[in-house]
């Protein structure tokens, strides 16, 4: 799947696929309530079209659907790459049912009738276990009331973009990197393209000022003779 997707900053972006036009409103207005983006669509390809453009967090797909179902769809996006999580609705509640789908690649099954609060409580689960899988390999290092994306670059305050020049975004991403270790001026004037090391104490002040802490410590501790450490 193409990474160059629109995204969005709530509680989490999800895609509800269902033909039945009653359940697919109230689903995607009860989410909505609880802080969702949600987008809708009536169908398998009517889904696919919004998964070309546009990263969900989550999607919550019927099973039995006319010309595509959720079986048939869930397959297919998965041979393309896309791990998105999904939660497959079922009118069919048996053993044989779920394990067809969790096989392919489903990741919560809810048969159907079901009470809202109990979709809502899965997907909060899943998007759980999700944020500590990315953060567990490293493309997200959490510290705080911050976060740093280290694959885009991104520092945020909560769910804030705290605005970085590009050589800051530099060595956050070399302090994210090494958290807890000693660096060194003579790295980070490699990591800016600078002899000067003054210009890096200089630096590292300002992001000091950035990153503030409201607790008894800072983040960017400085190590006598050496560099700095950047402790989470």
């Amino acid at each position: 799947m193409d990474d160059k997707k629109l995204s969005f900053d709530f509680a989490g972006h999800i895609l509800i696929i269902d033909d039945d036009a009653g359940i697919r409103e109230l689903l995607g207005k009860f989410l909505m309530k609880e802080g969702y983006l949600v987008n809708l669509a009536e169908s398998a390809m009517q889904a696919e079209v919004l998964l070309s453009g546009i990263k969900f967090d989550l999607i919550v797909t019927d099973k039995m659907m006319p010309q595509k179902d959720g079986i048939q769809f869930l397959m297919d996006i998965r041979s393309h790459g896309d791990e998105t999580p999904v939660v497959m609705l079922t009118a069919v509640d048996n053993m044989e049912t779920k394990l067809e789908g969790l096989s392919i690649g489903a990741d919560d099954y809810i048969a159907k009738p079901f009470e809202p609060k109990e979709l809502l409580l899965r997907i909060a689960n899943i998007l759980k276990r999700t944020a500590v899988a990315k953060r567990d390999n490293g493309e997200i290092v959490v510290f705080g009331e911050y976060s740093f994306n280290k694959k885009n670059q991104e520092l945020r305050h909560n769910k804030e973009i705290v605005k970085l020049t590009n050589v800051q975004k530099k060595v956050m991403n070399h302090f994210v990197t090494n958290a807890n270790k000693v660096v060194s001026r003579a790295e980070l004037c490699e990591v800016v393209g600078s002899g000067d090391e003054r210009s890096v104490d200089v630096l590292v002040a300002r992001l000091r000022k950035i990153i503030v802490n409201n607790g008894s410590f800072e983040y960017i501790v400085t190590v006598r003779n050496i560099g700095y450490k950047f402790v989470i």
